[in-house]
């Protein structure tokens, strides 16, 4: 058997597992930028319920980071 021929077998099956592995790789990779948003906003949600208006905009920054949070969820 040929390298060619091995590989043309072994094919199907990789593509298989890549397929079902990519929605997990993801949110993998998509987590880590999540988190550093999520870090990055703590002090404005400390800060801006303390502040005219601000108990509005701390609500829409934390719905914001919620929807965020279901979209990468819902990726796998």
């Amino acid at each position: 058997m040929t390298a060619i021929a091995a590989f043309t077998a072994l094919k199907a099956p990789i593509i298989a597992a890549l397929a079902t592995a990519l929605p997990a790789l993801r949110s993998a990779l998509l987590a880590l930028p999540l988190l550093l948003v999520t870090l990055a906003c703590l002090p404005a949600l400390a800060v801006l319920p303390f502040l005219p208006d601000g108990t509005r905009r701390a609500t829409e920054l934390v719905r914001q980071l919620i929807r965020w949070t279901k979209t990468l969820t819902n990726v796998a």
